[in-house]
């Protein structure tokens, strides 16, 4: 009698590729296992805190303490091929970094001394520094500086003054288009000037403000469109450019932050967010659950759920999951690593290791910026 027929039994499946599938279930399966790759890290500041940094098209800029305490070193690490790479020592315990539009100056402010030094992002040759502790507002390719009680605007690039007035400033701004110079002083009082000539439009002694509310403490000025804004812990107002005629003022619970968000302006805290009808001041929907919106739209909840919005009524019309929102990139967070997906598509399209813990990661074209641990920072390239 012929031995009974061997029943084969299947074969197991490893339990790597039952995560895997597990895990492109629930980002979307919209990747095959070949492009769940590593992202290519292009510049970092090595694993050192930084006290502040700027990605640019071509290098990743930094500052961090010097050896010993004494100072700071700003330094560039290219980002492509033939970038920028220089290293240079400034006079400043934790100096913040701003670049230009443009990406060819980078402002180093402030120096230990107060000065502010404006560095060939280039090269990081020193083309100019201010004479005194200063503040500096960037317009284009001009920038408005105040040091020694006097407010000048200057060529970003050479430092050469194109007109001065008279005046101590604590706080300078200009609006989007460069047209306007706002120069609040020491008393919280507001005055606009012309950034062409600096001559005073108004403002200073013939204000049109109430003075009691610029004088409160804590206020923060915007400038959006034509409107310049004044938010406090306890109310926004705005104010009509250039002769800053009051329109409007509505109570608002700590509103952190002031934006565009389609045709309103959406103001951002602790409590959510509010939308504002820009020319009456209605509160046109509120969202307390969310702690971030773009002009677009995207906003991300304090769960981290990112979804898109309505911006006219704050309804939802896509929800995307939980993740930290970088540009059209979501960030989701895995054990040991940190899935990059696109928002839209929910493509897979590789893999970090796990440094995303903030929503603080921001895109620059095809190159991702993120802080991690200690305040060190990594880029990598994304597309």
């Amino acid at each position: 009698m012929p031995p009974p027929p061997v029943r084969r039994r299947p074969r197991p499946v490893r339990p790597r590729h039952v995560v895997v599938a597990l895990l492109l279930l629930l980002l979307g399966g919209a990747a095959s296992p070949a492009r769940l790759r590593p992202m290519v890290e292009v510049a970092g500041s090595g694993g050192l805190t930084v006290s502040s940094y700027r990605l640019g098209a071509t290098a990743l800029y930094t500052a961090q303490a010097a050896a010993g305490g004494t100072g700071a070193v700003v330094r560039a690490a290219p980002v492509v091929p033939g970038g920028p790479r220089w290293s240079v020592p400034v006079s400043a315990g934790e100096p913040t970094l701003e670049l230009d539009d443009t990406g060819s100056t980078l402002v180093v402010s402030p120096g230990r001394d107060g000065r502010i030094t404006f560095l060939d992002a280039r090269t990081g040759k020193v083309r100019w520094r201010t004479s005194d502790y200063a503040i500096a507002s960037v317009a284009g390719d001009r920038v408005v500086v105040d040091s020694d009680g006097v407010t000048r605007m200057a060529d970003l690039v050479t430092g050469r003054t194109l007109w001065q007035r008279p005046g101590p400033a604590m706080v300078l701004d200009t609006d989007p288009a460069h047209r306007t110079v706002l120069a609040v002083d020491q008393q919280g009082l507001p005055s606009l000037l012309s950034a062409d000539d600096g001559h005073l439009l108004s403002g200073g002694r013939g204000r049109a403000v109430d003075p009691w509310e610029w004088a409160e403490g804590g206020q923060s000025e915007t400038i959006i469109g034509d409107t310049l804004y004044l938010h406090t812990d306890m109310f926004l107002a705005a104010y009509r450019l250039p002769d800053l005629r009051p329109r409007w003022r509505v109570r608002i619970a700590e509103p952190d932050t002031l934006a565009a968000c389609g045709t309103l302006i959406c103001a951002t805290g602790g409590r959510g967010v509010t939308a504002i009808d820009p020319a009456t001041g209605g509160i046109r929907w509120t969202g307390p659950r969310w702690r971030s919106i773009t002009p677009d739209g995207l906003a991300v909840a304090d769960d981290l759920t990112a979804a898109r919005l309505d911006p006219a009524d704050g309804r939802v019309v896509r929800t995307y999951g939980r993740g930290a929102v970088a540009g059209d990139l979501l960030l989701r967070n895995d054990r040991d690593r940190t899935w990059v997906t696109g928002l839209v598509s929910g493509e897979i399209l590789g893999v970090l290791p796990l440094v995303v813990r903030s929503r603080s990661c921001s895109l620059t074209g095809d190159y991702l910026v993120c802080p991690g641990d200690a305040q060190a920072v990594t880029v990598w390239k994304v597309r």
